[in-house]
């Protein structure tokens, strides 16, 4: 009973953290260990109904370092659907970026939707930013990256470690560096 106690506490206090850094947060979100958040301007994190958002390393085996980012840049809307899962994964919106519902984010994953900076390192070219989105019930494995520009569609599979370059369609297994389409 006093385990039930402490976790529902803990949970509690990971809402609180977030909605303290001004995310909008369902109530109903199981928030595990202390997000970092970064959000400027009008920048927002939206966490709808039944998310999990894994954060501590005891949540999940594989969060190694218990380490996770949610980021929304000025303008951007980082979108986490009903019932999708993230666990220890960093979450880096410039312009936009939706993980559908009932979707699942390996442990240890980078979703960036910009370069970060231009390209060639110091041209004093725009940065290049596209949205992501991710469609209902894909499971993402852990330490994969997708970049930007990228849409994944409903009930796809990435494999683990895959970097996700292009579009993935939807009822498909992907995975490699660059992930490519293995099975539909």
């Amino acid at each position: 009973m006093l385990k039930l106690a402490v976790l529902a506490g803990l949970r509690m206090a990971g809402r609180l953290w977030i909605r303290s850094h001004g995310c909008e947060v369902d109530p109903t979100s199981l928030i595990h260990g202390f997000v970092h958040i970064r959000r400027k301007g009008t920048g927002r994190i939206i966490i709808n109904p039944d998310v999990t958002l894994n954060a501590a390393r005891w949540s999940n085996q594989l969060n190694a370092t218990g380490s996770m980012t949610l980021c929304a840049e000025n303008g951007a809307l980082l979108d986490l659907k009903a019932r999708c899962g993230v666990s220890s994964s960093h979450l880096i919106a410039n312009v936009g970026i939706e993980i559908g519902e009932d979707s699942a984010i390996g442990a240890g994953c980078l979703i960036c939707d910009s370069d970060m900076h231009e390209v060639p390192l110091g041209s004093g070219k725009p940065t290049a930013m596209a949205p992501i989105k991710i469609g209902k019930s894909v499971f993402i494995g852990a330490r994969c990256i997708i970049l930007k520009g990228v849409t994944i569609g409903d009930r796809a599979v990435i494999g683990a470690g895959s970097v996700v370059t292009k579009d993935v369609p939807a009822d498909c297994i992907a995975a490699g560096n660059p992930a490519r389409v293995i099975k539909r």
